[in-house]
């Protein structure tokens, strides 16, 4: 029985580095180049020293008052 387990166990993990072997590969330097240009296509709210200040209305971290925006006291 321990034999038929160890096979087993060898053609799961057989299996296994075939599906990893099987799976779309790009080079480092094609990935650099899309996250570079991901990067530079999206504004980034956190950096107003990069892509400037963001207005209020337009930034989705702002809480948008609800209504009018009146607080009565």
């Amino acid at each position: 029985m321990p034999t038929e387990l160890r096979l087993q166990r060898q053609l799961d993990h057989n299996t296994r580095l075939r599906e990893q072997y099987d799976r779309e590969r790009i080079s480092v330097s094609q990935a650099s180049i899309l996250l570079i240009e991901y990067c530079r296509a999206r504004r980034d709210m956190f950096l107003p020293t990069v892509w400037g200040e963001v207005d209020k209305k337009d930034d989705p971290f702002e809480t948008q008052p609800a209504g009018c925006g009146c607080i009565i006291m």
